[in-house]
């Protein structure tokens, strides 16, 4: 699992080089920041990134922090994640409106308590089942971009309904223990384009 972490980072490194992408619009550059709060990277995250295809495709770079008043401990969590739009914005007045967004993170949460690979002087084969250092989550979402509100054009807002892949396994194993509310989190967030 870790070698497709650096796999998947050393991908995005590649596909953030400075060329163009073709049919990338102009107005802009294909680069972007983001801030985000929740959605399992932490209580608040940044992140860095590029759009492909005419924003059809999005690959980011998150940093996250949860602090320990609010998960009872620091976290720190690095997250890879791509994001695509299925269809095209919908213009609604001077807002573009892009309402399905589907897309899958990896992350990586740092600290010694944190494993890859189940430590079996610690625990009994199979104790746990899952990585708890690595990740894969899968979001569905959306977001308003401010096109045509001047001074307000590089700016977007998104949202994003997701689960980890661990979670969704857990739920089709014991549907009676784990509700939907117990699986699914949101992340809100607001994307600013260089």
């Amino acid at each position: 699992m870790e070698r497709v972490f650096i796999t998947y980072l050393v991908a995005l490194l590649f596909l953030l080089s400075p060329y163009e992408g073709h049919g990338q619009e102009r107005s802009f550059s294909p680069y972007h920041v983001k801030v985000q709060y929740a959605g399992s990277i932490g209580f608040a995250s940044v992140g860095v990134g590029r759009s492909f295809f005419r924003e059809k495709l999005e690959t980011d770079l998150f940093l996250g922090y949860l602090p320990e008043r609010i998960g009872g401990d620091r976290i720190w969590t690095a997250a890879l994640k791509t994001t695509f739009a299925l269809f095209r914005p919908v213009p609604l007045k001077s807002l573009d409106w892009q309402p399905l967004r589907t897309g899958f993170q990896v992350s990586h949460t740092f600290g010694e308590e944190y494993f890859i690979f189940e430590h079996h002087d610690k625990y009994s084969r199979g104790y746990y089942g899952f990585p708890t250092a690595v990740h894969l989550y899968l979001y569905l979402g959306g977001q308003v971009d401010f096109t045509r509100v001047e001074k307000l054009q590089r700016f977007g807002l998104y949202y994003e309904v997701g689960t980890s892949a661990e979670y969704l396994i857990s739920y089709i194993q014991n549907p009676r223990y784990l509700g939907p509310g117990k699986i699914f989190n949101l992340a809100l967030g607001m994307r600013v384009r260089l």
